[in-house]
């Protein structure tokens, strides 16, 4: 494949710069695409705070964490005004590269990949080919779906397909990997979806030692209550319903298991006395995950990944598979994972391990503990050969045509 200049467009670094795993996963599509020889530029949207300083301060450090991996230079933002409602190019701030490189940036590019709708109308527009990229299959599509006539065989788009610019790509990317199923209940919008997992950039990623039974199970997640309609159905976005399906796991298996979970020490639902007293420990993750690098040493002294998804994945039987855990993966550490439907197309038993239910989940925390060293070792191998960036990036690439 001949060499592309690939814009990736975001908005979500800038403003959330404690975020480790989520500044990793576009750290890494960044060293991937290098990697392969494309020029590379992602474009960070920010809309201001109405405070210049912080502005500054926040945009300062994006280029600073950046900087870190040596990726300062291939990055712009656009910072627009906080009244304004569309990303209009003529209203914007200029900042990496000036106004004009930033228009030529756009007008040059072959691709724009389109980070979960982060580039909208009138910008969007500015792009000659673009390609949507979905890592939250079912969430999207739903939300994008007006359900009011029940007797429509075939509902139409509602205004959140609008304000999404849905219909304004030319390619379709979704982490679902059952997205083509016949099982698979997500709305495919009548567009073609093409499917890829989640991919490590595997220079980022050594697999660590041993380290040790003590060493809790666990995972890092946002702790929310959302939940979206389809048609009558109720489906819940949220990964406090997924982990509290599986309260009981540490007192029915003996053993650590730890949340890096936004539970505010005040918080007053309850969840974080009913969590600790089933035995789960709760750390803060905007400390232990609070760059790149606390997220990778974090994953390193976990024992395995504890992987509850959103209920939407698993009741629209997605396939999707997180990015989180792929990092789990190549660091050496082993993923037990409530199933989606990604087991029929990963490979699952070693390294990978799949659960329906909490006997399932009780019965493969047991064969991870009791043969360690075979799970560490399927682990990583499971990433260099089904999720290295180098071989998952080319397939990506030639669906966006």
């Amino acid at each position: 494949m001949s060499h592309l200049r690939i814009v990736i467009g975001n908005q979500t670094l800038a403003k959330y710069l404690q975020g480790g795993g989520h500044w990793i996963i576009r750290i890494q599509y960044l060293l991937g695409l290098r990697a392969l020889k494309h020029d590379v530029v992602l474009l960070e949207l920010l809309w201001s705070s109405g405070n210049d300083q912080q502005d500054e301060q926040r945009i300062s450090q994006f280029f600073q964490q950046l900087a870190e991996y040596g990726l300062a230079e291939c990055c712009v933002l656009l910072l627009f005004p906080k009244e304004l409602k569309e990303p209009r190019f003529e209203s914007a701030q200029a900042y990496g590269k000036s106004k004009a490189e930033i228009a030529d940036i756009i007008k040059s590019a072959d691709l724009l990949w389109n980070d979960c709708c982060s580039i909208r109308q009138p910008l969007l527009g500015m792009f000659k080919h673009r390609v949507l990229i979905d890592l939250d299959p079912g969430v999207v599509q739903v939300s994008c779906i007006d359900w009011e006539d029940e007797n429509q065989d075939a509902p139409p788009l509602g205004p959140v397909a609008e304000a999404m610019s849905i219909h304004d790509h030319h390619a379709f990317l979704t982490v679902g990997r059952k997205m083509n199923d016949p099982d698979c209940e997500v709305p495919t919008l009548g567009l073609e979806w093409h499917t890829f997992s989640p991919f490590v950039y595997l220079p980022l990623w050594q697999v660590a030692p041993n380290p040790g039974l003590a060493s809790p199970f666990s995972s890092i997640t946002h702790w929310s209550w959302k939940e979206i309609w389809m048609k009558k159905r109720i489906l819940s976005t949220s990964k406090r319903k997924a982990y509290l399906r599986y309260l009981d796991l540490p007192q029915k298996t003996g053993r650590a298991f730890e949340l890096a979970a936004n539970i505010h020490p005040d918080d007053n639902t309850g969840d974080r006395e009913l969590l600790t007293e089933h035995n789960w420990k709760l750390v803060d993750p905007w400390e232990v995950a609070k760059s790149p690098a606390a997220y990778q040493n974090y994953i390193a002294s976990s024992r395995a990944e504890i992987m509850c998804p959103k209920p939407i994945f698993r009741e629209l039987k997605s396939g999707w598979f997180s990015d989180r855990s792929a990092c789990y993966l190549a660091s050496g550490r082993p993923v037990l994972a409530e199933d989606t439907g990604f087991s029929d197309h990963l490979p699952t038993g070693k390294g990978l391990l799949a659960f329906r239910d909490l006997e399932e989940a009780i019965a493969g925390v047991h064969e991870i503990d009791a043969n360690y060293p075979k799970h560490m070792q399927a682990a990583r191998e499971l990433a260099e050969e089904l999720l290295d960036s180098q071989r998952c990036l080319e397939k990506i690439l030639a669906a966006c045509s």
